[in-house]
């Protein structure tokens, strides 16, 4: 019979492995950036999101025509004409917001225009499938990339042993690279915005230093492989 000594004890403290040590909560604040967000009317009526980040100089400038400006400038050309035969006519990039972060709880700002459709003759994949364009800044790290998830493509996009089709990959890559222009035409440098972090010590016992909050210019756009992912909250429950 083995005997513990009691006074080799240390007390368990519950460590919440979900939590996100450096976040400080609250409203999101970036220096000098607009948040600009591509809303996707989904076939289940729900509304899918790309939030993205313009870096602007001076006073914000945002206005109802910049919002349509950006919008006009991502549905129109012959990137997003291609881009849209591979969408499902029952999706729609329907409307561009923006909403300012320099200072918290801004109003958001909303273009007004026509939705703009997928043109694709085929049948329509789940709201939750998506294409992802990966986002790289010049600096390295996982808080110096971004994602966006493209939803509303249709069959005729899935490629062999359900990849996505090289066309679909070609069509998406031109309309990503579009994205940057449309930004500078507002006067507005995409980038990948940060937030303020809070130091903190990590589960291995990393030490990661406070960080303010700031942006990094976005140096590419692309489709960097051809799988499938998935946006759970996007699809039917």
């Amino acid at each position: 019979m083995r005997v513990l000594n009691l006074a080799n004890l240390q007390q368990f403290t519950a460590v919440n492995v979900l939590s996100d040590l450096g976040d400080l909560g609250g409203p999101t604040v970036v220096p000098q950036c607009t948040q600009v967000v591509l809303n996707w009317q989904l076939s289940d009526g729900k509304i899918g999101h790309n939030v993205l980040y313009g870096r602007y100089s001076g006073a914000f400038a945002g206005t109802v025509a910049m919002a349509d400006a950006i919008k006009t400038a991502l549905t129109s050309g012959a990137a997003w004409t291609a881009l849209a035969t591979h969408l499902s006519v029952n999706t729609a990039l329907a409307s561009v917001s923006l909403r300012d972060v320099n200072t918290a709880n801004q109003a958001i700002i909303t273009s007004i225009g026509a939705a703009s459709p997928g043109t694709g003759s085929g049948t329509l994949l789940p709201d939750e499938v998506a294409a992802t364009i990966t986002l790289r800044t010049a600096l390295t790290g996982i808080q110096n990339r971004g994602r966006m998830f493209i939803p509303g493509f249709d069959s005729l996009s899935v490629g062999p042993a359900n990849t996505i089709s090289p066309a679909t990959v070609t069509a998406l890559n031109n309309w990503a690279l579009t994205i940057t222009g449309a930004l500078s035409g507002q006067g507005l440098v995409w980038v990948i915005g940060h937030k303020h972090r809070q130091a903190y010590t990590g589960m291995t016992g990393t030490s990661h230093p406070d960080r303010p909050a700031g942006s990094v210019p976005i140096t590419s756009a692309s489709v960097r492989d051809n799988h499938w992912d998935s946006q759970r909250r996007r699809g039917l429950r």
